[in-house]
């Protein structure tokens, strides 16, 4: 366990939130972000224009194996790319948790995507995954990171499940009978990563050298970080959004 922000209370000018983690990683919250009722406990509500939040220091080692989770919920739906989470280098952001809209929401709800840089330069490979496995944007969603720094595997679980939908091949010829068709499986093999040294951002993502954007028009909630993977049943555990949860590592009893 590397930090946990409840939002359930803050102080000071701008609003300091603490970490109720052992690590107090506090996060302070910039713009007009205030802290409103969440889906568990607290949360914190981020305009989409200039509200943000910031870490003291950075909860994870982002080239080792972590996990990185947090409720959302937008205020509408975005009509453009919107950053939830983000941990910046200094010319690429190590990790990226964002949402992207679809050209036809009513019929498709976009999806969550996770982008990873290989190395902070304009020469390095991005590596993201995808996921569906949703509504909309607008209800209270639950997002985790997980990255095994071993296997180099990457997986983004909504709701407390990784998307895994196979076309259909009938015929068994290795095609889909629908050339239309794409598999969509929320995980990926074979990514790098780099360690960063600069805070975790709530509700933005670094868009340039200086230059700040993707600003999260909506709430976040119960945000954890831990260096380590967690399981598919802890995953679940926190996906369930049980108000009180103690601050500790799910299901290590």
């Amino acid at each position: 366990m590397k930090g946990r922000w409840t939002f359930e209370k803050a102080s000071g000018s701008p609003l300091v939130t603490p970490d109720s983690s052992a690590w107090s990683n506090d996060m302070t919250l910039y713009g007009g972000a205030r802290l409103d009722a969440g889906w568990v406990d607290g949360s914190a509500s981020l305009d989409g224009v200039n509200d943000y939040g910031m870490t003291s220091a950075v909860p994870v080692d982002t080239s080792s194996s972590f996990t990185v989770t947090a409720w959302a919920q937008a205020a509408a739906i975005p009509t453009k790319g919107v950053t939830l989470l983000s941990v910046p280098g200094t010319t690429k952001n190590a990790l990226t948790v964002r949402y992207e809209p679809s050209d036809t929401p009513g019929s498709d709800p976009g999806r969550w995507r996770i982008a990873m840089a290989s190395a902070d330069s304009t020469s390095a490979t991005i590596s993201q995954v995808d996921n569906s496995q949703f509504h909309r944007p607008t209800e209270w969603t639950h997002l985790a990171l997980v990255y095994d720094g071993f296997s180099k595997h990457l997986t983004l679980y909504v709701n407390g499940e990784p998307e895994m939908v196979a076309c259909k091949d009938n015929d068994s010829d290795g095609d889909a009978d629908d050339p239309a068709c794409t598999d969509k499986f929320s995980w990926a093999d074979d990514v790098l990563a780099f360690k960063s040294a600069q805070p975790m951002q709530l509700g933005r993502a670094k868009t340039g050298a200086t230059t700040w954007g993707e600003y999260w028009p909506g709430a976040v909630s119960d945000v954890w970080a831990f260096q380590g993977t967690l399981t598919d049943a802890q995953i679940e555990l926190l996906a369930v959004g049980q108000p009180g949860m103690a601050t500790d590592v799910p299901g290590a009893d």
